[in-house]
């Protein structure tokens, strides 16, 4: 990576930081390490993380800024580009369109939104063979009672898809919580599943292919820490139930992680190829039986049963 590119991502960090408020605490959580980042995954339910209401007053856009902004419009070819006092802004191109809430630096919270939207495309696409073609509209609450207003989410709650629209949790919060670089890439991957399977995969399919994409594996695991003296067995049936509803915050992150086990698992046992195929062959009206048949050789009650045969210790808590 050259110099010009390590500077426009470190003045990229510190916009976000700003966005924020811009103290210590927020820019040294923009360099928090892997281990760090799940640190501050297991505090986030901490009064001082979790408030509503808009970020304090932003500083003005320096000429550094406005000049990283230029080099990734360019790079993403960002078509369209504006912004009103009154609602904020809106950066798109002929993939996404990310609406971002009006503030002095706020389109560095859209625009690093691009930065994790358009990686998670080509990934998607080199893994799937395509990516989905359809325009995916992106809107970034100011806070979090606006996003409980649009979504009725709460704060753990990444984003709510309808369609091909998504309400995300602020940016800044996700940001506060180190949780962004993972956050943004899995919604995007959630979304294109069910268009690549035309709405026809199971819902623990969509969560699981999402959450090893995105490189969730660690992430959930921590997170299943917090409810580690509960019992954290679940039935593929009662997964679905709970990934139709996602409701209850425990019950939901527990989903998650059986979510992104079964998947690692089918793909452990029958490879990465195989496995693609029988997504690929739901996109084509197969139903699951017949997807996994194909791909597999076995029916879906049989994958079923492959997808759960694992274990979860959470016994030792891992240490960051």
């Amino acid at each position: 990576m050259n110099r010009t590119l390590i500077l426009i991502a470190v003045i990229s960090a510190l916009a976000i930081a700003l966005g924020c408020g811009g103290n210590k605490k927020e820019s040294e959580a923009l360099q928090t390490s892997a281990g760090q980042k799940q640190t501050a995954e297991r505090a986030a339910a901490d009064d001082s993380v979790i408030t509503g209401g808009a970020p304090r007053r932003l500083p003005t856009v320096t000429g550094d800024i406005l000049d990283s902004l230029r080099v990734k419009k360019q790079r993403f070819h960002i078509t369209q580009d504006q912004y009103w006092e009154d609602q904020g802004g809106v950066l798109a191109n002929e993939y996404f369109e990310v609406w971002y809430p009006a503030g002095a630096v706020t389109v560095t919270h859209g625009m690093y939104v691009f930065e994790e939207l358009m990686p998670a495309r080509k990934t998607f696409e080199e893994f799937f063979g395509d990516a989905p073609r359809e325009l995916l509209v992106i809107r970034c609450s100011p806070n979090l009672d606006s996003y409980k207003l649009d979504t009725g989410r709460e704060w753990w709650y990444y984003s709510e898809i309808k369609g091909d629209s998504a309400v995300f949790c602020p940016v800044w919060l996700l940001f506060k919580r180190a949780i962004a670089m993972v956050a943004v890439p899995h919604e995007y991957y959630q979304w294109a599943v069910r268009k690549t399977t035309r709405g026809g995969a199971p819902r623990w399919l969509e969560e699981g292919v999402a959450s090893y994409l995105a490189g969730e594996g660690e992430l959930l695991l921590n997170q299943m820490y917090e409810f580690a003296s509960s019992d954290v067995s679940m039935t593929p049936e009662k997964i679905e139930t709970v990934l139709q509803g996602e409701e209850d915050r425990q019950d939901s992150r527990i989903a998650y992680y059986h979510s992104y086990r079964m998947v690692k698992k089918l793909i452990e046992t029958f490879g990465e190829d195989r496995f693609k195929q029988a997504v690929l062959q739901i996109g084509m009206g197969k139903d699951l039986d017949q997807a996994f048949m194909t791909s597999v050789q076995k029916d879906y009650a049989a994958v079923l049963q492959v997808a759960t045969d694992y274990t979860v210790d959470l016994s030792q808590k891992k240490k960051s």
